[in-house]
């Protein structure tokens, strides 16, 4: 008994150093930093371009889950019947455009172009590629890089407005410009 009242004392201590003498320690603490996620992102840069002159800006989702911007010009992009050749307006919205995105530099870009129905299939595909091949040569030259650049031609299939009339056809010679993020 007593050689077990002598061991008390150090027991008692021996189990204090082992709880850490009745303190606890403080866990260092993190802050957590929140990455926007895409579609703030798209949204931000969206608001961004609101005031890029002749264009509609928009965030859309694209039919694989994607979210982008995407661009489409009110003339500046818009063709004359079985044309090509940029303006100059459509040179200066571009430019703008490439200004505006150049801090999105891992970002692919979709240039989609369109005819209106006037004319054979074959013809058309030729046009709307000839057109989207246009813009992104022109993309290319103020500084995309080529491999961030799709260019398709989608012919007389995806019309936005009517065909049956002058109006609706002009509408639809057209190039569309899809923004797509790093997801």
């Amino acid at each position: 008994m007593t050689s077990l009242k002598k061991l008390l004392p150090a027991l008692v201590i021996s189990g204090l150093v082992a709880v850490g003498c009745g303190t606890t320690k403080q866990q260092p603490t993190t802050t957590t930093e929140t990455t926007p996620t895409t579609q703030e992102r798209v949204d931000k840069k969206a608001n961004e371009l609101a005031d890029l002159k002749g264009a509609t800006v928009e965030s859309v989702t694209l039919e694989d889950g994607t979210i982008a911007l995407k661009v489409t010009f009110d003339s500046g992009i818009l063709f004359g019947f079985n044309k090509t050749d940029l303006g100059d307006e459509a040179k200066d919205s571009l430019k703008e455009l490439v200004d505006e995105i150049e801090d999105m530099e891992d970002a692919r870009i979709r240039v989609f172009g369109h005819t209106d129905i006037v004319g054979s299939a074959e013809v058309n595909q030729r046009v709307s590629t000839e057109r989207a091949k246009k813009v992104a040569a022109f993309l290319v030259d103020k500084g995309i890089e080529a491999s961030r650049i799709e260019a398709e031609g989608l012919s007389f299939n995806h019309p936005v407005a009517d065909n049956s009339t002058e109006a609706g056809r002009a509408k639809n010679r057209r190039v569309e410009i899809y923004v797509i993020p790093a997801q």
